[in-house]
């Protein structure tokens, strides 16, 4: 009909307003813990260095116990492909590399072949391939280093950590029955309970003092221990040794108005270790100052006396 206005349902409604863009999503906070680019290495830094002189018998884990403890190391390798095994050791940075260097020049890394370490710097990097998938956990045993072709560093961040889903119990689910209580083959009889007394924990190294160690021996797997005093406890002692990686056994001897002690390790490379780590540490029992540690001249049981004990002397070494 005309002129009678427009239908109610033929009404024209406003066009609806466009809607906003999302907001921009901000970039993701950096992860906790991972290197800032700025700081890591160039790929044109030299981090790892060269080592011959190594018996044509050594094992990589030898080497690996050798380098572990020096400020910087990332990874070892030895390559048995020449007439003589080659090893390479990757540090952090530039610097650790070449304090390595010096702190293991002419070391003699086996007394019985007399073969000594000659290291120089690496004219790469020693590249460390890790498997895709692997944890941080998992990544000792999945490395894979090689030490011919390019060893350029490249970076590597390790994946995101997904935690494993719960496992799944019968007991307690919705439906089931309550786990049943644990069963105790003594609950109809009178059991009368026992206090348990905790060991007495063996106390450590309180501090570190500086020892003069100017006449050390070449390195063995055996120590000497001097600067003790009468009152040192032979249980305190064997407390802080006996827990080192490659402890085998130990003697102390008393004499006159010293005390010395001798320990036996697996191998050279873990006496090292605790000849570094221990050096100048302090026995509370022992009233000293800190110990003296040093090479023995023969290893453990190489030479006794008359009456079957071994022979010490003051100058760290048994005769």
């Amino acid at each position: 009909m005309a002129g009678a206005g427009i239908h109610p349902f033929h009404q024209q409604w406003p066009p609806q307003a466009a809607v906003p863009a999302p907001p921009a999503v901000p970039p993701p906070p950096p992860v906790p813990g991972a290197p800032d680019a700025a700081a890591r290495p160039g790929s044109d830094e030299v981090r790892t260095i060269f080592i011959t002189g190594l018996p044509v018998d050594v094992k990589e884990r030898e080497l690996h116990n050798l380098l572990r403890w020096l400020p910087g190391f990332e990874a070892s390798q030895i390559n048995f492909k020449g007439d003589q095994p080659m090893g390479f050791a990757l540090f952090s940075y530039a610097h650790h590399a070449i304090a390595a260097k010096a702190a293991l020049q002419d070391l003699v890394f086996d007394a019985e072949t007399k073969s000594a370490l000659h290291i120089e710097m690496a004219k790469k990097n020693l590249f460390i391939k890790r498997g895709v998938g692997t944890d941080a956990n998992a990544m000792d045993q999945s490395k894979r280093l090689r030490t011919g072709g390019d060893y350029t560093h490249s970076a590597y961040a390790p994946p995101p950590f997904h935690p494993p889903p719960p496992a799944v119990s019968m007991w307690g689910t919705a439906g089931y029955m309550a786990a049943p209580p644990p069963y105790n083959p003594y609950a109809g009889y009178p059991v009368p309970t026992v206090p348990m007394t905790s060991p007495s924990p063996v106390p450590g190294p309180t501090a570190y003092a500086p020892v003069q160690n100017m006449k050390d021996n070449p390195p063995c797997n055996t120590l000497f221990i001097g600067n003790l005093g009468e009152t040192v406890v032979e249980e305190e002692l064997r407390g802080l040794f006996s827990v080192q990686p490659g402890f085998k056994q130990m003697k102390v001897l008393r004499q006159d108005r010293n005390t010395v002690c001798f320990i036996e390790f697996d191998d050279v490379s873990a006496a090292s270790a605790v000849h570094h780590t221990l050096q100048g540490a302090i026995v509370p029992s022992s009233g000293r100052g800190g110990m003296r540690i040093q090479f023995s001249k023969n290893p453990f049981g190489r030479r006794k006396d008359l009456v079957g004990g071994m022979v010490g002397t003051l100058n760290g070494a048994p005769v």
